[in-house]
């Protein structure tokens, strides 16, 4: 039996974690059949739903009617999803696809590069970051996240150089993505912070540096953007490892992946999938029936 850990117990998920043929990367089962046909949805830990039991798109399949194929993978940036031709592949394969806004940190560019697989571990640094930050010292730093904190620190005029790279090597990351998908796409944003608030810190919360003129540059590519601002994230209905708890506090719950269903869905009545398949009306309930359990 599962139990909370509000109940003062621990447990853990089994994602049922999956494959495609000719990938090593690891993604939220099942994986419906690519051959008939389905949703994908491509994004980070948020739209994997870590410690949730039923993620947005799942609930999105029960909406739909229609099997979604979760390909999203924790800690993913664009680098990910632009170097990696099977997953491009198998969305590209979709009705439609649901692509989460992820953050500009987690991807190589001209200033460093990440790693392949995991794009939050910083792996090397150019000679135009090192002319940029002469006396930050690179050897110790592993993550996308410490580098950005230690060169936030540093100067304030360089950084926002660096900022400038980042947001400019996302945009053109998503339009070589956004070329490769083939159906139409439905951009989604999941954030603390509403859309047209800029970051341009790394203590902002993700996307980082992404904001509103960003994506902007990227609507004649997409048929639609649904925004989802959340609330601060509480434990309730999460399920997880008691030594994992701070990890899943900044994670969405039950509730919010909810949410995060009912914004989508009236989005894919804008698109070829709704025109073609009659479904229930938007603003109805999404059905339930192997939606939420345990606390919301």
């Amino acid at each position: 039996m599962k139990l909370h850990p509000q109940d003062g117990s621990s447990c853990k998920l089994d994602y049922q974690l999956c494959s495609l043929p000719g990938s090593r990367l690891q993604f939220r089962g099942p994986l419906p059949d690519l051959d008939n046909p389905f949703v994908a949805v491509l994004g980070g830990t948020e739209s994997f739903g870590k410690y949730v039991e039923t993620p947005y798109p799942a609930l999105l399949a029960d909406w739909l009617g229609l099997p979604v194929a979760n390909l999203s993978i924790p800690q993913a940036g664009l680098s990910l999803f632009s170097d990696e031709p099977v997953l491009l592949d198998a969305a590209s394969r979709a009705e439609v696809t649901v692509l989460q806004v992820l953050g500009a940190q987690n991807m190589s560019n001209r200033l460093y590069s990440v790693h392949s697989r995991r794009n939050d571990r910083f792996l090397g640094v150019s000679p135009a970051l090192r002319e940029l930050f002469p006396k930050v010292d690179f050897t110790e730093i592993n993550f996308t996240g410490h580098l950005l904190a230690a060169l936030s620190a540093t100067s304030d005029s360089a950084f926002a150089t660096l900022v400038e790279e980042l947001k400019w090597a996302w945009v053109q990351r998503m339009r070589r993505i956004l070329s490769i998908i083939r159906g139409e796409v439905l951009l989604l944003w999941i954030s603390e912070r509403p859309m047209q608030h800029s970051s341009g810190r790394c203590a902002d919360h993700e996307p980082h540096f992404v904001d509103a003129a960003m994506v902007d540059e990227l609507r004649n590519d997409l048929a639609g953007v649904v925004e989802v601002t959340v609330l601060r994230q509480t434990q309730d209905g999460k399920i997880f490892e008691i030594s994992e708890m701070d990890a899943a506090m900044k994670l969405p719950g039950p509730s919010v992946h909810r949410q995060i269903a009912e914004a989508l869905a009236p989005a894919f009545q804008n698109t070829g999938l709704a025109r073609a398949r009659p479904y229930a009306q938007p603003g109805l309930e999404l059905r339930a029936s192997r939606a939420v359990r345990g606390p919301q």
